[in-house]
This record gives structure tokens, C-alpha cells and sequence, in this order.
């Protein structure tokens, strides 16, 4: 009897067969397992927690509330986004902040040395 070396008697076989398997190419070598479709976990019919309920609600509040914003606004959030590096846009930096503005906080090191006073931002140094 001969050794399988691989899905299908193959070490190329890739994709779908009929929808009973699904064969696969990946770093450690070929593998093959049952077809699943997206979203196949989830029983039709089935009941969403609590804690589902309240954040869909959360969630379609904040979208609701992106909706309303006028283009100006919404270009703002993009700024903000954007200023601090946030990976994705205006928009989904509004859901992470949950529609709150950001605070833009001022970090000052001040310092007296007898009669001089040194004032140091992000951006300048003041010596008075």
C-alpha cells in the first residue's frame, strides 16, 4: 500500500471540494478539513446575550451619531486620528473614543533656577 504524503494523495491540492472538504497550502505543509462556512459557529435561531445586546445597541448609537456629523466635523476626527497615529480613520477612532472628543493635554516641564525660569513644551524651549 502506498504512504500518503499529503491531502489528496497531492502536495498541491488547494481549494474546495464539493463543499464536504477543504484543502490548504500553508507554511508546515499541505492540510485538508472539513468545508465551514463564515459565520457557520452561529446557530440560526440563536439568542444574543446580554452583554451582546447592550453593545450592538452602544455600537448603533455611535454610528447614529457619526451619521449626524456634519463634513466639517467629521474631517476633524480624521485630524485627531491622524495626530496620533491611530491605525484607521476618523471614523473608527470616533467608536474607540466613544463619540467623546479628545482632550488635548499640554505637558510642561518647568523649572527655576535662582532668578531664570525655564519653560519646556513639545515644541519650544522659553528661557525668562
Amino acid at each position: 500500500m502506498s504512504k500518503v504524503i499529503g491531502p489528496a494523495i497531492s502536495l498541491s491540492a488547494k481549494g474546495k471540494f464539493g463543499k464536504k472538504l477543504t484543502f490548504q497550502k500553508r507554511p508546515s505543509g499541505a492540510t485538508v478539513y472539513p468545508y465551514s462556512k463564515p459565520g457557520a459557529r452561529v446557530k440560526k435561531g440563536a439568542i444574543p446575550s446580554e452583554a451582546q445586546k447592550t453593545q450592538r445597541t452602544a455600537i448603533g448609537s455611535l454610528v447614529a451619531q457619526w451619521k449626524a456629523l456634519s463634513p466639517a466635523e467629521k474631517s476633524q476626527w480624521d485630524i485627531w486620528a491622524k495626530a496620533v497615529n491611530y491605525i484607521g480613520t476618523g471614523y473608527h477612532y470616533f467608536i474607540h473614543l466613544t463619540g467623546v472628543p479628545p482632550v488635548v493635554v499640554a505637558y510642561y516641564l518647568l523649572l527655576e533656577i535662582g532668578d531664570k525660569i525655564l519653560l519646556e513644551d513639545g515644541y519650544k524651549i522659553k528661557l525668562e
